[in-house]
């Protein structure tokens, strides 16, 4: 498996879209897609997407996971400012961590969590956040494993 930093190409983008795709499809069959119905997702066009992509800014990290030349997953991350009230002013963030069912099970997540926590480190970040739906427990299991702990819980209600 190789890890390379994501780069403003049509290849990377393909891979890109190819496994956003197949996290939407996943994330619906779990069944944990109705607070979407409270607070939709932007839909975006596939151009959108695009400028999206080739836009990355210096305080985000984007690395594939590649099998040859199929892409097998990828970690977004970023740096983010946190509230006024506390002493630590910037976290990490790791947004978004897909990895291809077909790759399942073979470390990927694990070596790319690494990779941007090493990023992180570079970046003097002591503290790593993430957000995911409580119904979605296969990434609950391996959040709690790498050491990640539930410290808070946002309820939503519709007036």
């Amino acid at each position: 498996m190789e890890y390379i930093l994501a780069k403003n190409t049509e290849e990377d983008f393909q891979g890109f879209l190819r496994l956003d795709e197949e996290w939407d499809r996943r994330y619906v069959s779990l069944g944990v897609g109705e607070q979407y119905v409270r607070v939709p997702f932007l839909e975006q066009t596939e151009a959108e997407k695009r400028a999206d992509f080739a836009n990355f800014k210096e305080d985000e990290y984007f690395i594939f996971a590649k099998d040859g030349d199929e892409y097998a997953g990828y970690l977004f991350g970023c740096l983010k400012d946190t509230s006024y009230s506390y002493k630590i002013r910037r976290v990490g963030y790791l947004d978004s961590l897909i990895v291809s069912e077909k790759y399942r099970g073979q470390g990927i997540s694990t070596k790319m969590k690494e990779l941007f926590f090493d990023w992180l480190r570079s970046k003097n970040i002591t503290i790593c956040q993430i957000h995911v739906n409580a119904k979605n427990t296969s990434a609950l299991d391996i959040y709690k494993k790498w050491g990640f702990e539930v410290d808070e819980l946002r309820l939503w209600r519709k007036i």
